[in-house]
């Protein structure tokens, strides 16, 4: 019974117990590559009715351990998309329907790198919808693939 009273007494310490590399997050550049789209002054455009492929995410480590990416979670506009636990996370999603101006792309991905802590990265893109091809930017290349790569810090 003693034994019990000392655990009693022992047990409230573990919840103050922690890891000193919590704080020591992976270091990664993470890319975005998009096709059906356009790239423009950071922003991507898309024609109402076309698809906007997401063709994968991959990261790149910026120190000399190794990186990845295990899982990515993908919203439109707030209202999840599709979900993959399969590299090269890819998806489409089709613009008939949406409201043409501004809205976001978000991505969820739970980042691994040798001697770090799990690592979860949200990223949001902007993607403009616009009527027609007339009413893209004058100086937007053609619709192709383009890739957007985002430097992840700790915060």
């Amino acid at each position: 019974m003693k034994k019990l009273f000392y655990l009693l007494f022992v047990l409230p310490l573990a919840f103050f117990a922690s890891c000193d590399d919590d704080d020591d997050m992976a270091q990664v550049d993470l890319t975005l590559t998009l096709s059906g789209v356009t790239l423009s002054e950071g922003d991507y455009y898309a024609v109402q009715g076309d698809t906007i492929k997401i063709d994968g995410v991959n990261v790149k480590s910026l120190t000399n351990q190794a990186a990845t990416v295990t899982g990515v979670r993908y919203f439109f506009d707030g209202y999840p998309v599709f979900g993959s636990i399969e590299h090269p996370f890819n998806c489409s999603i089709l613009t008939t329907g949406i409201d043409s101006g501004t809205h976001t792309l978000s991505l969820t991905a739970t980042i691994l790198q040798v001697d770090k802590s799990i690592t979860s990265a949200a990223v949001n893109f902007p993607v403009k919808i616009v009527d027609n091809k007339e009413s893209l930017p004058a100086d937007a290349p053609e619709i192709g693939t383009y890739s957007q790569t985002v430097r992840l810090q700790a915060k």
